[in-house]
């Protein structure tokens, strides 16, 4: 009797693709999540140079017309690009700016902008944060 079970066991394939995919799904899914986790990184660094770029700019800018930036300005206008369209980072976004320690262009101020970011997780359910992100730059405002 069991030996007749197991033969026609055997010879069943009507839910097999049901248990295939039961056994595969969940690698399939933790895979996708990946990939969307990393693609949300990727943008979330792409965001903070561009981020920092404008930062930059503003800074040089401010400089060249004759206005004497202080480090806390140049690190609000930071956080005040970084949290606006188009780069929308939300509030885990901060920045720091510091003095170089060593000029190294004559005739040039150098600052370091420091920004961070914790992107958000695919998941936020799990007890899992995303890497904290860093992005430094150097600002170079040149005295004419």
């Amino acid at each position: 009797m069991m030996t007749q079970f197991f033969a026609r066991l055997k010879r069943d394939d009507e839910a097999a693709a049901i248990i295939e995919f039961a056994i595969l799904a969940p690698a399939f899914l933790a895979l996708l999540l990946g990939v969307f986790q990393i693609a949300i990184n990727m943008q979330a660094m792409n965001a903070m140079r561009g981020a920092a770029s404008d930062t930059a700019r503003y800074a040089v800018v401010q400089y060249q017309i004759g206005n004497e930036v202080t480090n806390d300005q140049i690190r609000i206008e930071a956080e005040r690009i970084g949290e606006s369209l188009p780069y929308a980072l939300d509030r885990n976004f901060s920045a720091s700016v510091t003095n170089a320690f060593t000029q190294r262009v004559d005739g040039a101020f150098e600052r370091t902008l420091t920004v961070r970011y914790t992107p958000p997780a695919v998941f936020p359910f799990f007890d899992w944060t995303s890497q904290r992100l860093n992005f430094q730059r150097p600002i170079f405002m040149i005295d004419e």
